[in-house]
C-alpha cells in the first residue's frame, strides 16, 4: 500500500512539473514559468531558478505575442485575449521633435508681372521668387497613447522662407535721359501651424524594429511676412545742370503683412527603433491653408482685416528627419 501511495505521488508530482505556463514574446523566447496573473499592462508570473528558489517576475503585455495557462484551458492562447489587453502600452507619453526642407505652393504671378513692368528681368525675378519657395521646418508635437496604435495631443510646426534682391528699374530722368532706380529689396515669411492631433501607429515586422506613423491635424494657421525696401536714385532737374554732385533721392519702406486662418494638417513618418523608448527615421507633412483675409501696416497705409478677391494659398509640404521618444 505503501508503495503503491509513493508510485502515485511520484507521478502526481511529474505531472506538476510538466503542467508549466508559458510566454511567447514577441521575440519569440519561450518563458516557462507559473503565470500569477495578467493585467491591463503586465503579466506576472514566477520562474524556478533553483530546486528551492523560485522569483517573481513580470513583463509587459507589449511585449508579449502569446502565453499559455495549463490551469484555464480556455486562455491557452494568448491570440484569444481581448485585444484591448494586448494594445495598451506601457509608456503612454510620446514626444517628437523634426525638422528639414520645405516648399511652399504660393503664386507669385502678381508680383511677377509687377516687376516685369518695372524692367526687371525675368531672371532676376524668378531667383528672388525661388527662394520664397523653398525654405526650412521644425516641427515638435506631444501625444498621450490610449492604445499601442492610437494616440491624441498637439501638434506645431513653424515655416520659414527669406529672400533678397538688388534690382535696377527705371526712374525718372530730365533730358530725356535714362536713369535708373536702385532698389533694395529684403523679404522673410513665418507661417505657424498650431492644432490638435490624432496619432496612429504601426509595426510592420515581427521584432517590432520598423514603425510606420500618421498623423492628422486641424487647427490654425498664422501667417506673417516682412518686407524691407530701400529706393535709391539720381535726379537731374529739367536745367540738367548742377555745381557738384546733383540731389540723391532715397526712400525707405517697410511692411508687414498678417494673417490667421484654419489649415489641415496631414503627416507620414517611416522610423526605425532605436530602443523601445526612441525611433528615428524620415518624415513627411502637408499642410493646407487659404488665407481669406489679411492686416497690412506700412508707413501711411493701415488696414485690418482686409477682405481679399481671391484667397492666398499658403500650403506648403516638408520632408526631413524625425525623432520620438516614449516614456
Amino acid at each position: 500500500m505503501k508503495k503503491l501511495l509513493l508510485i502515485l505521488l511520484f507521478f502526481m508530482s511529474l505531472a506538476a512539473t510538466k503542467a508549466q505556463d508559458k510566454i511567447i514574446t514577441v521575440k519569440k523566447d519561450t518563458i516557462e514559468c507559473r503565470i500569477i496573473s495578467v493585467g491591463g499592462e503586465r503579466i506576472n508570473y514566477e520562474q524556478k531558478t533553483s530546486e528551492n528558489h523560485v522569483t517573481g517576475k513580470s513583463i509587459a503585455i507589449s511585449d508579449v505575442y502569446q502565453y499559455f495557462r495549463e490551469e484555464q484551458p480556455g486562455a491557452l492562447n494568448g491570440l484569444d485575449r481581448p485585444k484591448t489587453t494586448r494594445q495598451k502600452p506601457e509608456q503612454r507619453y510620446l514626444l517628437t521633435i523634426q525638422g528639414g526642407l520645405a516648399r511652399s505652393f504660393t503664386d507669385f504671378d502678381s508680383f511677377k508681372n509687377m516687376m516685369a513692368g518695372l524692367g526687371v528681368t525675368e531672371s532676376e525675378t524668378d531667383n528672388y521668387i525661388g527662394k520664397l519657395k523653398n525654405g526650412y521646418y521644425m516641427n515638435a508635437d506631444f501625444h498621450y497613447l490610449m492604445t499601442t496604435f492610437l494616440g491624441v495631443g498637439v501638434d506645431y510646426s513653424l515655416f520659414h522662407l527669406a529672400s533678397e534682391g538688388n534690382f535696377l528699374i527705371n526712374g525718372y530722368g530730365g533730358m530725356n535721359i535714362p536713369v535708373y532706380v536702385n532698389m533694395d529689396l529684403k523679404e522673410k515669411i513665418y507661417t505657424h501651424f498650431i492644432g490638435t492631433s490624432v496619432l496612429f501607429q504601426q509595426f510592420p515586422d515581427r521584432k517590432r524594429k520598423i514603425k510606420i506613423t500618421e498623423t492628422l491635424s486641424p487647427g490654425i494657421v498664422i501667417f506673417r511676412n516682412e518686407k524691407r525696401g530701400n529706393e535709391y536714385q539720381i535726379y537731374w532737374d529739367d536745367n540738367g545742370y548742377y555745381n557738384g554732385l546733383p540731389p540723391q533721392y532715397y526712400d525707405n519702406t517697410n511692411t508687414v503683412t498678417k494673417s490667421t486662418a484654419f489649415g489641415a494638417k496631414a503627416g507620414l513618418a517611416l522610423e526605425y527603433c532605436i530602443s523601445p523608448q526612441l525611433s528615428a527615421g524620415v518624415a513627411g507633412n502637408f499642410i493646407w491653408a487659404k488665407l481669406q483675409k489679411v492686416s497690412f501696416k506700412g508707413f501711411n497705409n493701415d488696414m485690418k482685416d482686409q477682405k481679399l478677391e481671391k484667397a492666398i494659398n499658403v500650403s506648403h509640404i516638408d520632408y526631413g528627419f524625425i525623432v520620438r521618444y516614449n516614456f
